[in-house]
C-alpha cells in the first residue's frame, strides 16, 4: 500500500460532519489519496454513512472494544487515529495503554499526556495543575468547601457551580452566594456517578466567577514534535446552546499565547486541544476548561482561514507546507445552524425509525 493511499480513522464523530468535510478537502488540497474511515457504536448516527467507510465499533466501555479497534487497524492500516469523545479518549490514553499500542505501530494519535489527560477530566485536578505551571485559573473547591471557598473570596459577586468530571457545561448553575448550597446540592442530584461511589458532593466543583468575556481558544502542537507549539486561534463567544459555542467572532491569539506555550509544554500536547478562557479589562486570562480534542469552537476559526486538517496531513505523510495553515482572519462572526440527513432506511420499528433521521 502507498502511504498516499493509507487511510485516517475518525471516531465518535457524532454531528461533527464539518470534521469529515474538512479532512476530505485537505486530502484533496494536498494531492493525497486517503480514505476516511468512521468508527462509531450507532450504525445509524450522523456521521456513520458520511465518510468513505464505516466500521461499527462497541461502546468504549465494552470489554470487546480494544479487540475490535485492534481489527480495525489490521484491516485498512491507518496513519491516524482521533477520536471527538471526551469519554473515549480517557479509555484510550489513561484507562488502557490503546493509544500508546497505536503509536507504537506507527499510527499518530493526537492528544496529551496520561497526567494531563486526567486533569482535562477532572476540572479539580486540572485546576490544580494549571497553578503548578502558572497559569491563571480560578480558585476551585468541591461542594463540600464551600465555607473554605468563601474564607478565600468572601461572599459578594457571582459563583459558578458545575460537575467536576462533566462535559457540555453539565450541571451549571451561575449564582450569588446566598444561593450557592441550594444549587450544589441541585448540580450533585444530576451528577454522572462513577463506580468508585464517591460523595456526590465532591462530584461538584465551585468556582468565583472570573470577570470578563469567555473565549474559545485552540491551541496546536507539532504530531512529530510533542510540546512544540505551532499554532494558536481564538475566538470570542458571542452565544451558547447545549454547553457549545453557537455564535462567535475570531480575534487575535495574542492575549492567550503565553498560557498556550506553558500548557503545551506541560502537557507534552501533540495535535490540537480546545480550551474556555476568560479575559478580563486588564489583559489577565483566565483557564477555566480543557479539552483535549477538536473542540465545538474550532468551525469558527476554520471558516476564518484556519486549516488544521491541512496541517495534521502534512506532518502525518511528511509534505511540506507553508505557514497559510495557521492564518486566519480576525473580525469574522459566524453562527451554526442545523440540518438534517437521513441515515439508515427499512427500520421497523418505532424506536428504530425515530433514531434513523438524525439532526446533523
Amino acid at each position: 500500500m502507498r502511504a498516499e493511499d493509507a487511510p485516517i480513522v475518525i471516531g465518535s464523530a457524532g454531528r461533527r460532519l464539518y470534521l469529515i468535510d474538512w479532512f476530505r478537502t485537505a486530502l484533496e488540497t494536498l494531492g493525497l489519496n486517503g480514505r476516511i474511515i468512521i468508527a462509531e457504536n450507532d450504525p445509524t448516527s450522523a456521521a456513520a454513512s458520511y465518510g468513505d467507510e464505516m466500521r461499527l465499533l462497541p461502546p468504549y466501555t465494552d470489554p470487546s472494544y480494544a479487540d475490535e479497534l485492534l481489527r480495525l487497524v489490521d484491516e485498512f492500516e491507518p496513519k491516524l487515529f482521533l477520536s471527538a469523545n471526551d469519554y473515549e479518549l480517557m479509555h484510550l490514553h489513561v484507562d488502557t495503554n490503546i493509544a500508546t499500542g497505536l503509536r507504537e505501530r506507527g499510527i499518530f494519535v493526537p492528544g496529551v499526556s496520561p497526567a494531563w489527560q486526567k486533569g482535562c477530566a477532572d476540572k479539580l485536578r486540572m485546576a490544580r495543575m494549571l497553578e503548578e505551571i502558572d497559569v491563571n485559573t480560578p480558585t476551585t473547591v468541591t461542594g463540600n468547601e464551600l465555607g473554605r471557598l468563601l474564607d478565600m473570596t468572601g461572599s459578594s459577586g457571582e459563583f459558578v457551580v458545575k460537575h467536576r468530571f462533566g462535559s457540555r457545561s453539565s450541571g451549571l448553575a451561575v449564582v450569588t452566594a446566598n444561593r450557592l448550597e441550594e444549587a450544589v446540592i441541585s448540580s450533585a442530584r444530576s451528577v454522572r456517578r462513577r463506580a468508585d461511589g464517591a460523595d456526590a458532593l465532591d462530584e461538584v466543583i465551585v468556582q468565583p466567577r472570573v470577570p470578563g468575556s469567555e473565549y474559545g481558544v485552540d491551541i496546536v502542537a507539532s504530531l512529530v514534535d510533542e510540546g512544540g507549539l505551532t499554532g494558536v486561534f481564538a475566538r470570542r463567544k458571542l452565544r451558547m446552546r447545549a454547553g457549545e459555542t453557537d455564535k462567535a467572532v475570531t480575534v487575535a491569539p495574542e492575549p492567550f499565547t503565553e498560557a498556550a506555550v506553558k500548557i503545551a509544554r506541560a502537557a507534552e500536547l501533540s495535535g490540537l486541544i480546545d480550551m474556555d478562557i476568560f479575559l478580563d479589562d486588564v489583559g489577565m486570562a483566565s483557564v477555566i476548561d480543557i479539552n483535549p480534542r477538536f473542540g465545538g469552537g474550532y468551525p469558527f476559526v476554520h471558516l476564518a482561514g484556519a486549516d488544521v486538517p491541512r496541517y495534521y496531513l502534512s506532518q502525518i505523510f511528511g509534505l511540506t507546507i507553508d505557514s497559510t495553515w495557521r492564518d486566519y482572519e480576525y473580525g469574522v462572526v459566524a453562527a451554526k445552524y442545523q440540518e438534517t440527513r437521513v441515515t439508515a432506511r427499512g427500520q421497523q420499528s418505532d424506536d428504530s425509525t425515530r433514531s434513523a433521521v438524525e439532526v446533523a
